[in-house]
């Protein structure tokens, strides 16, 4: 069975995108998020996943609409797991 541990918003390659066309830095990121800027890096790098928590407060920051983010989900079991915690 998923359980939320299991859900990921994250996409890299497209929130990089997001991130370089809104011209934001590294550490506007890290300042808006209250997190060390290698820890920014390392997600945008592929070097380290962000905890969902931080995935959502990313989409936040790049304005990213989390129903959006969400539609990137397909695992049934995790679909039916956010819309009873959601």
């Amino acid at each position: 069975m998923s359980t939320l541990k299991d859900v990921t918003l994250w996409d890299r390659v497209s929130w990089k995108a997001v991130k370089e066309a809104k011209g934001l830095t590294y550490r506007q990121i890290s300042e808006e998020l209250g997190l060390y800027i290698g820890s920014v890096e390392k997600w945008f790098s592929g070097e380290k996943s962000p905890a969902l928590i931080h995935q959502v407060a990313l989409a936040r920051v790049l304005g990213i609409p989390l129903s959006e983010a969400l539609d990137n989900i397909n695992d049934p079991d995790i679909r039916a797991l956010l819309s009873i915690t959601l």
